[in-house]
Protein backbone atom coordinates (compact mmCIF):
# COMPACT_ATOMS: atom_id res chain seq x y z
CA UNK A 1 0.00 0.00 0.00
CA UNK A 2 3.32 2.38 1.37
CA UNK A 3 4.37 1.52 -2.37
CA UNK A 4 1.16 1.97 -4.44
CA UNK A 5 1.06 5.30 -2.55
CA UNK A 6 4.40 6.26 -3.31
CA UNK A 7 3.54 5.71 -7.10
CA UNK A 8 0.43 7.82 -7.18
CA UNK A 9 2.43 10.76 -5.14
CA UNK A 10 5.17 10.50 -7.50
CA UNK A 11 3.21 10.33 -11.08
CA UNK A 12 1.02 13.70 -9.64
CA UNK A 13 4.05 15.27 -8.92
CA UNK A 14 5.59 14.70 -12.62
CA UNK A 15 2.18 15.88 -14.45
CA UNK A 16 2.65 18.72 -12.30
CA UNK A 17 5.68 19.31 -13.63
CA UNK A 18 5.61 19.07 -17.42
CA UNK A 19 3.48 20.26 -19.22
CA UNK A 20 1.17 17.42 -21.74
CA UNK A 21 3.38 17.21 -25.38
CA UNK A 22 7.06 17.58 -23.59
CA UNK A 23 5.64 14.74 -21.20
CA UNK A 24 4.70 12.82 -24.12
CA UNK A 25 8.61 13.55 -25.16
CA UNK A 26 10.00 12.12 -22.08
CA UNK A 27 7.94 8.96 -22.72
CA UNK A 28 9.05 8.70 -26.24
CA UNK A 29 12.66 8.88 -25.38
CA UNK A 30 13.01 6.94 -22.59
CA UNK A 31 10.53 4.04 -24.97
CA UNK A 32 13.29 4.54 -27.41
CA UNK A 33 15.79 3.95 -24.77
CA UNK A 34 18.10 7.10 -25.38
CA UNK A 35 20.38 8.89 -22.61
CA UNK A 36 18.14 10.98 -20.18
CA UNK A 37 19.16 13.49 -17.85
CA UNK A 38 16.21 14.77 -15.35
CA UNK A 39 17.40 18.00 -13.73
CA UNK A 40 15.74 19.88 -11.02
CA UNK A 41 16.42 21.68 -7.93
CA UNK A 42 14.53 19.87 -5.41
CA UNK A 43 15.96 15.91 -4.95
CA UNK A 44 12.46 14.76 -4.51
CA UNK A 45 11.02 15.83 -6.97
CA UNK A 46 13.85 13.74 -9.24
CA UNK A 47 12.90 10.52 -7.50
CA UNK A 48 9.56 10.94 -8.08
CA UNK A 49 10.12 12.00 -11.62
CA UNK A 50 12.39 9.37 -12.32
CA UNK A 51 10.15 6.52 -10.81
CA UNK A 52 7.22 7.52 -12.81
CA UNK A 53 8.87 7.47 -15.89
CA UNK A 54 9.66 3.69 -15.57
CA UNK A 55 5.94 3.24 -13.88
CA UNK A 56 5.05 4.72 -17.63
CA UNK A 57 6.55 1.71 -19.88
CA UNK A 58 4.56 -1.01 -18.77
CA UNK A 59 4.84 -3.83 -19.31
CA UNK A 60 7.61 -2.67 -20.84
CA UNK A 61 10.57 -2.88 -18.18
CA UNK A 62 13.60 -0.21 -18.25
CA UNK A 63 17.01 -2.66 -18.39
CA UNK A 64 19.72 0.57 -18.59
CA UNK A 65 21.16 2.49 -15.96
CA UNK A 66 19.14 3.98 -13.48
CA UNK A 67 20.29 6.44 -11.01
CA UNK A 68 17.73 9.43 -10.01
CA UNK A 69 19.92 10.76 -8.08
CA UNK A 70 23.58 11.34 -8.87
CA UNK A 71 26.07 12.60 -6.75
CA UNK A 72 28.30 15.57 -8.50
CA UNK A 73 31.38 14.26 -8.18
CA UNK A 74 30.29 11.07 -10.65
CA UNK A 75 28.19 13.30 -12.98
CA UNK A 76 30.98 13.88 -15.30
CA UNK A 77 31.55 10.61 -15.64
CA UNK A 78 28.04 9.17 -15.84
CA UNK A 79 27.07 11.56 -18.66
CA UNK A 80 30.15 9.76 -20.92
CA UNK A 81 28.61 6.90 -20.32
CA UNK A 82 28.14 4.75 -24.10
CA UNK A 83 24.61 3.41 -23.20
CA UNK A 84 20.88 4.18 -22.74
CA UNK A 85 20.86 5.67 -19.28
CA UNK A 86 17.95 7.48 -16.89
CA UNK A 87 19.98 9.29 -14.05
CA UNK A 88 18.57 12.75 -12.08
CA UNK A 89 21.34 15.47 -11.45
CA UNK A 90 20.71 18.18 -8.48
CA UNK A 91 20.76 21.70 -10.47
CA UNK A 92 21.26 23.23 -6.62
CA UNK A 93 24.43 21.99 -6.46
CA UNK A 94 27.86 24.05 -7.29
CA UNK A 95 28.89 23.44 -10.64
CA UNK A 96 26.22 21.53 -11.41
CA UNK A 97 24.51 24.47 -13.72
CA UNK A 98 27.70 24.30 -15.70
CA UNK A 99 27.54 20.45 -16.37
CA UNK A 100 23.80 20.69 -17.21
CA UNK A 101 24.64 23.39 -19.93
CA UNK A 102 27.41 21.10 -21.55
CA UNK A 103 26.13 17.83 -21.65
CA UNK A 104 27.18 15.85 -24.68
CA UNK A 105 25.05 15.92 -27.59
CA UNK A 106 23.24 12.69 -27.34
CA UNK A 107 21.94 13.39 -24.09
CA UNK A 108 18.30 14.67 -23.50
CA UNK A 109 17.92 17.02 -20.97
CA UNK A 110 14.29 17.41 -19.08
CA UNK A 111 14.38 20.66 -16.64
CA UNK A 112 11.41 19.70 -14.40
CA UNK A 113 11.93 23.01 -12.58
CA UNK A 114 11.19 24.95 -16.26
CA UNK A 115 8.68 22.22 -17.67
CA UNK A 116 10.51 21.65 -20.70
CA UNK A 117 12.46 18.45 -22.33
CA UNK A 118 15.24 19.91 -24.53
CA UNK A 119 15.99 16.54 -27.38
CA UNK A 120 19.33 15.21 -27.71
CA UNK A 121 20.92 17.51 -30.85
CA UNK A 122 22.35 14.93 -32.68
CA UNK A 123 19.13 12.66 -31.98
CA UNK A 124 18.21 10.92 -35.34
CA UNK A 125 20.52 12.84 -37.17
CA UNK A 126 22.33 9.66 -37.79
CA UNK A 127 20.64 7.97 -40.01
CA UNK A 128 20.26 8.15 -43.80
CA UNK A 129 17.80 10.46 -44.23
CA UNK A 130 19.21 13.09 -41.57
CA UNK A 131 16.63 14.17 -39.04
CA UNK A 132 13.90 11.94 -40.22
CA UNK A 133 13.47 10.00 -37.03
CA UNK A 134 14.27 13.33 -35.11
CA UNK A 135 10.99 14.99 -36.87
CA UNK A 136 8.92 11.46 -36.48
CA UNK A 137 9.45 10.95 -33.03
CA UNK A 138 8.34 15.22 -32.33
CA UNK A 139 5.73 14.64 -34.36
CA UNK A 140 4.29 11.87 -32.74
CA UNK A 141 5.30 13.38 -29.01
CA UNK A 142 3.15 16.25 -30.35
CA UNK A 143 0.29 13.98 -31.11
CA UNK A 144 0.45 11.84 -27.99
CA UNK A 145 0.71 15.20 -25.60
CA UNK A 146 -2.42 15.92 -27.63
CA UNK A 147 -4.51 12.66 -25.64
CA UNK A 148 -2.32 13.18 -22.84
CA UNK A 149 -4.06 16.67 -22.15
CA UNK A 150 -7.65 15.64 -23.49
CA UNK A 151 -7.73 12.95 -20.85
CA UNK A 152 -5.80 14.64 -17.89
CA UNK A 153 -7.18 18.44 -18.23
CA UNK A 154 -10.16 18.46 -20.09
CA UNK A 155 -11.97 21.23 -21.57
CA UNK A 156 -8.63 23.45 -20.29
CA UNK A 157 -6.84 21.42 -22.23
CA UNK A 158 -9.48 22.20 -25.61
CA UNK A 159 -10.86 25.52 -24.58
CA UNK A 160 -8.54 26.97 -27.11
CA UNK A 161 -7.29 24.67 -29.71
CA UNK A 162 -7.87 24.98 -33.03
CA UNK A 163 -9.06 21.19 -33.60
CA UNK A 164 -11.45 21.51 -30.77
CA UNK A 165 -15.26 20.59 -32.13
CA UNK A 166 -18.22 20.42 -30.33
CA UNK A 167 -21.05 18.75 -31.89
CA UNK A 168 -24.46 20.88 -33.01
CA UNK A 169 -26.93 17.87 -32.34
CA UNK A 170 -25.54 17.26 -29.12
CA UNK A 171 -24.14 20.54 -27.69
CA UNK A 172 -21.34 19.40 -24.66
CA UNK A 173 -22.40 15.91 -25.43
CA UNK A 174 -19.50 14.43 -27.54
CA UNK A 175 -15.93 15.86 -28.54
CA UNK A 176 -14.55 14.66 -31.31
CA UNK A 177 -10.70 14.81 -32.21
CA UNK A 178 -8.44 13.42 -35.26
CA UNK A 179 -5.08 12.76 -34.64
CA UNK A 180 -2.47 13.20 -37.56
CA UNK A 181 -3.19 10.75 -40.66
CA UNK A 182 -2.83 7.31 -38.38
CA UNK A 183 -4.26 8.13 -34.83
CA UNK A 184 -7.69 9.21 -34.49
CA UNK A 185 -9.73 9.80 -30.82
CA UNK A 186 -13.08 10.05 -29.79
CA UNK A 187 -13.68 11.47 -26.67
CA UNK A 188 -16.31 10.42 -24.32
CA UNK A 189 -18.86 12.86 -23.31
CA UNK A 190 -17.79 16.05 -21.59
CA UNK A 191 -19.10 14.81 -18.51
CA UNK A 192 -19.10 11.37 -17.96
CA UNK A 193 -15.14 12.14 -18.74
CA UNK A 194 -15.58 14.64 -16.36
CA UNK A 195 -16.77 11.81 -14.13
CA UNK A 196 -14.20 9.43 -14.87
CA UNK A 197 -11.17 11.95 -13.64
CA UNK A 198 -12.76 12.28 -10.46
CA UNK A 199 -13.26 8.64 -9.95
CA UNK A 200 -10.05 7.92 -10.96
CA UNK A 201 -5.93 9.53 -10.26
CA UNK A 202 -4.10 11.40 -12.94
CA UNK A 203 -1.65 9.25 -12.64
CA UNK A 204 -3.71 5.98 -13.12
CA UNK A 205 -5.14 7.96 -16.32
CA UNK A 206 -1.56 8.83 -17.56
CA UNK A 207 -0.42 5.08 -17.61
CA UNK A 208 -3.48 3.48 -18.74
CA UNK A 209 -2.75 5.84 -22.15
CA UNK A 210 0.79 4.60 -22.36
CA UNK A 211 -0.11 0.61 -21.08
CA UNK A 212 -2.56 1.38 -24.98
CA UNK A 213 -0.12 3.13 -27.25
CA UNK A 214 2.77 -0.03 -25.87
CA UNK A 215 0.34 -3.00 -26.21
CA UNK A 216 -0.94 -1.33 -29.64
CA UNK A 217 3.52 -1.71 -30.73
CA UNK A 218 3.30 -4.87 -29.02
CA UNK A 219 0.04 -6.22 -30.67
CA UNK A 220 1.19 -8.93 -33.48
CA UNK A 221 4.53 -9.21 -32.37
CA UNK A 222 4.31 -13.11 -30.84
CA UNK A 223 3.13 -13.85 -34.29
CA UNK A 224 6.65 -12.88 -35.89
CA UNK A 225 8.35 -14.59 -33.64
CA UNK A 226 9.99 -18.07 -34.45
CA UNK A 227 11.21 -20.20 -31.11
CA UNK A 228 14.04 -22.31 -31.83
CA UNK A 229 15.71 -24.63 -29.80
CA UNK A 230 18.76 -26.70 -30.94
CA UNK A 231 20.49 -29.69 -29.10
CA UNK A 232 23.37 -31.37 -30.34
CA UNK A 233 23.64 -34.64 -28.27
CA UNK A 234 21.48 -36.04 -25.53
CA UNK A 235 24.18 -35.00 -22.39
CA UNK A 236 23.77 -31.35 -23.79
CA UNK A 237 21.29 -28.51 -22.55
CA UNK A 238 18.94 -26.99 -25.02
CA UNK A 239 20.10 -23.96 -26.53
CA UNK A 240 16.91 -21.34 -26.92
CA UNK A 241 17.20 -18.78 -29.80
CA UNK A 242 14.10 -15.95 -30.90
CA UNK A 243 14.06 -15.10 -34.32
CA UNK A 244 12.27 -11.99 -35.16
CA UNK A 245 10.77 -11.72 -38.63
CA UNK A 246 10.88 -7.47 -38.63
CA UNK A 247 9.38 -7.30 -42.38
CA UNK A 248 6.40 -9.27 -40.84
CA UNK A 249 6.31 -7.26 -38.01
CA UNK A 250 6.39 -3.35 -40.27
CA UNK A 251 3.64 -5.28 -42.41
CA UNK A 252 1.38 -6.13 -39.66
CA UNK A 253 1.82 -2.45 -38.00
CA UNK A 254 1.16 -0.50 -41.83
CA UNK A 255 -2.10 -3.01 -41.89
CA UNK A 256 -3.25 -2.49 -38.28
CA UNK A 257 -2.57 1.57 -38.77
CA UNK A 258 -4.89 0.96 -42.45
CA UNK A 259 -7.38 -0.35 -39.93
CA UNK A 260 -7.68 -3.77 -42.11
CA UNK A 261 -6.94 -5.99 -39.19
CA UNK A 262 -9.70 -5.93 -36.47
CA UNK A 263 -7.64 -6.51 -32.79
CA UNK A 264 -5.47 -9.30 -32.33
CA UNK A 265 -6.47 -9.24 -28.95
CA UNK A 266 -9.85 -8.27 -27.51
CA UNK A 267 -9.94 -5.51 -25.66
CA UNK A 268 -10.97 -7.20 -22.76
CA UNK A 269 -7.83 -9.15 -22.31
CA UNK A 270 -5.77 -5.86 -22.11
CA UNK A 271 -8.29 -4.03 -19.68
CA UNK A 272 -9.71 -6.83 -17.30
CA UNK A 273 -7.20 -7.11 -15.23
CA UNK A 274 -7.32 -8.00 -11.39
CA UNK A 275 -7.79 -4.30 -9.47
CA UNK A 276 -8.71 -2.75 -12.42
CA UNK A 277 -11.29 -0.04 -11.43
CA UNK A 278 -14.36 0.70 -13.25
CA UNK A 279 -12.67 3.59 -14.72
CA UNK A 280 -9.60 2.90 -15.66
CA UNK A 281 -11.54 0.43 -17.53
CA UNK A 282 -14.14 2.36 -19.10
CA UNK A 283 -10.91 4.81 -20.77
CA UNK A 284 -8.93 1.89 -21.64
CA UNK A 285 -11.75 0.83 -23.86
CA UNK A 286 -11.89 4.44 -25.16
CA UNK A 287 -8.44 4.41 -25.81
CA UNK A 288 -8.12 1.04 -27.30
CA UNK A 289 -10.64 2.44 -30.21
CA UNK A 290 -9.27 5.32 -30.80
CA UNK A 291 -6.88 3.30 -33.19
CA UNK A 292 -3.20 4.26 -31.90
CA UNK A 293 -1.43 2.25 -34.07
CA UNK A 294 1.45 3.68 -36.48
CA UNK A 295 1.98 3.42 -39.89
CA UNK A 296 5.29 2.96 -41.68
CA UNK A 297 4.49 6.34 -43.98
CA UNK A 298 4.94 8.42 -41.41
CA UNK A 299 6.41 6.42 -38.64
CA UNK A 300 8.80 4.07 -40.07
CA UNK A 301 11.82 5.22 -38.43
CA UNK A 302 10.30 5.04 -34.65
CA UNK A 303 9.26 1.55 -35.19
CA UNK A 304 12.64 0.83 -36.75
CA UNK A 305 13.90 1.72 -33.33
CA UNK A 306 11.62 0.40 -31.13
CA UNK A 307 12.55 -3.18 -33.20
CA UNK A 308 16.31 -2.35 -31.97
CA UNK A 309 15.37 -1.71 -27.79
CA UNK A 310 16.76 -4.03 -25.33
CA UNK A 311 13.08 -3.93 -23.56
CA UNK A 312 11.22 -5.33 -25.95
CA UNK A 313 14.00 -8.14 -26.62
CA UNK A 314 13.55 -9.11 -22.80
CA UNK A 315 9.75 -8.82 -23.14
CA UNK A 316 9.72 -11.54 -26.01
CA UNK A 317 12.42 -13.56 -24.71
CA UNK A 318 10.47 -13.81 -21.15
CA UNK A 319 7.33 -14.91 -22.98
CA UNK A 320 6.32 -18.43 -22.95
CA UNK A 321 7.34 -20.58 -26.48
CA UNK A 322 3.55 -21.41 -26.63
CA UNK A 323 2.72 -17.89 -27.72
CA UNK A 324 4.91 -18.25 -30.80
CA UNK A 325 6.09 -20.72 -33.51
CA UNK A 326 8.45 -22.90 -32.29
CA UNK A 327 10.78 -26.20 -33.43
Amino acid sequence: AQMDLFHEIAGEQLIDSLPPVPLALLFLTVLLEQKVVLSSSRRSMLTSAATATLKMLHPLEWSHLYVPIVPLDLAPDLVQYPAPFLIGIPSEDDGSLELLNSLPDDITLVDLDVGRVILAKSFGLEDTDVGALRSQVLYLAESIGMVFGSNLQGHSWWCDSPMYTLSEEKPRQRLSFKLPHTMELQLLPQEQLDEEQTRQSRIDILQQVCSVFITELLSGVFSCCFWIEEKATEDMETETTVLLDEDRYFHIKNLRAQGRYLPLLMEERFFEEEGTTPAAFAIGRLLYRAHLALGLDDFDLVLETFMRCQSLNAFISSSDRNQMAFW
